[in-house]
């Protein structure tokens, strides 16, 4: 006979039925650790804890998870499964294409609005109407015709931009004179037909500035109005300094009615300013730590080490020949207020001199104005005009023609020195 309490112990053990639980019992002969060894050979199940109150929880197993972890850190060394090494994936190639920095097509339309800008400044200053016409109109447009041919702005008047104006005038070191006009102040006119048309002022300029023309109503001739300020007194003239691009010099274009007063004001500003000096005090490309660069020394104070005997750098003869005729004294300027022509006299240094002299003095006088600058005899100097360029020693007549005659107002005169 089984007992009770052996079964419900079988039962609290392996979780079997009671059925089943009394089956192995018998088969046990009644021993409960027997019974329960034999069910679990059979495969009963597994043993349940004997106390489910006090038991600990059972330990999660994490060995899924660390295998993953090793998978992924071999697959990010590049090794397979197996510790091989695994084949580089190769990233396929980008696809080729051409593309542009500056759009061709914006540069065109720069080009078309530009010309278009300027042929419309051209219409404004002309004096001709539009349209055609028959008879008596068709004679008048031929004379309008004729009158802009008259008023037309100069040839040399730079087409290009004034960023490409300011360019240029840099690579060439000149300044850049600019003419900003108003087609209905007829004083820009006068300009184009009495002064810029003028031999001596457009040699003056050629030599020595780039010329910018345009109107207040074209679109670059409007922007320099607001930048420079020029406001309401048209025609306007100045120069541009084009290592800084500031406005060195500015005049009422209204009093350059004569040419010849233009060449005064353009020689006047070549006296006072040079490209080949630093740029003016109020430009900001000069630095306060700037100096003038030191003139150089007397070639007969270089010593040169290495030589046995002093190098010659003056041949006797020539000092004797300049010893026996002396340097010449400066002549008497006229009064600014007498009748006299005015010319500028560019020495070797570089130095530009504005002298006052009498018409009815000899060429001869100018030489011995020049050598007295030089501190040279005046056999050694030798004159000449730059615009055109002409010798003076060749001049007809000699040096005793009149200097009124020799064509020498308001021109550039060139000092040379022979040795």
């Amino acid at each position: 006979m089984i007992a009770d309490e052996s079964v419900a112990e079988f039962i609290s053990m392996t979780s079997a039925g009671d059925d089943e639980a009394r089956g192995y019992l018998e088969m046990a002969g009644g021993d409960l650790h027997q019974a329960v060894g034999l069910f679990f050979e059979m495969g009963g199940g597994t043993p349940a804890p004997a106390h489910r109150s006090s038991a600990s929880p059972s330990p999660v197993d994490h060995s899924g998870d660390v295998a993953a972890e090793v998978r992924a850190a071999a697959l990010a060394a590049g090794l397979g499964p197996d510790d091989t090494p695994m084949e580089e994936e190769v990233r396929a190639p980008l696809p080729a294409y051409q593309d542009q920095i500056i759009d061709p097509e914006h540069d065109r339309r720069m080009q078309e609005a530009m010309a278009a800008d300027s042929a419309a400044m051209y219409q404004r200053m002309s004096f001709d109407r539009n349209g055609a016409g028959t008879g008596e109109e068709d004679e008048q447009m031929g004379e309008g015709k004729a009158i802009n041919r008259l008023f037309a702005p100069p040839e040399y008047n730079e087409g290009v931009s004034y960023y490409q104006a300011i360019q240029k005038a840099k690579e060439e070191a000149k300044w850049l004179l600019v003419n900003i006009q108003q087609a209905e102040v007829f004083a820009s006119h006068t300009l184009n037909r009495d002064v810029w048309s003028d031999d001596t002022v457009k040699d003056i300029i050629q030599g020595s500035f780039l010329f910018w023309q345009r109107d207040d109503k074209s679109t670059e001739g409007d922007q320099f109005c607001h930048l420079h300020q020029c406001g309401h007194q048209l025609p306007h003239i100045c120069v541009i300094d084009p290592r800084t691009g500031r406005r060195v010099k500015n005049w009422d274009g209204r009093k350059w009615v004569e040419s010849h007063a233009a060449a005064e004001y353009l020689l006047g500003f070549l006296d006072e300013f040079s490209m080949s000096r630093s740029p003016p005090p109020q430009s900001p490309a000069a630095s306060p730590t700037a100096r003038p660069q030191a003139s150089p020394p007397d070639p007969s104070s270089i010593e040169l080490s290495g030589l046995e005997e002093p190098m010659e750098v003056e041949r006797p003869g020539e000092v004797q020949a300049e010893a026996e005729e002396p340097v010449p004294a400066m002549p008497e300027e006229p009064a600014a207020d007498a009748e006299h022509l005015k010319v500028s006299i560019r020495l070797p240094s570089g130095q530009r001199v504005t002298r006052r002299f009498r018409p009815e003095e000899p060429l001869e006088q100018m030489f011995v104005v020049a050598a007295a600058l030089t501190e040279k005899p005046t056999r050694l100097v030798d004159l000449s005009t730059q615009f055109p360029t002409r010798a003076l020693r060749d001049i007809e007549g000699g040096l005793s023609v009149p200097l009124k005659d020799c064509q020498v107002a308001g021109n550039m005169i060139t000092v040379n020195v022979r040795t």
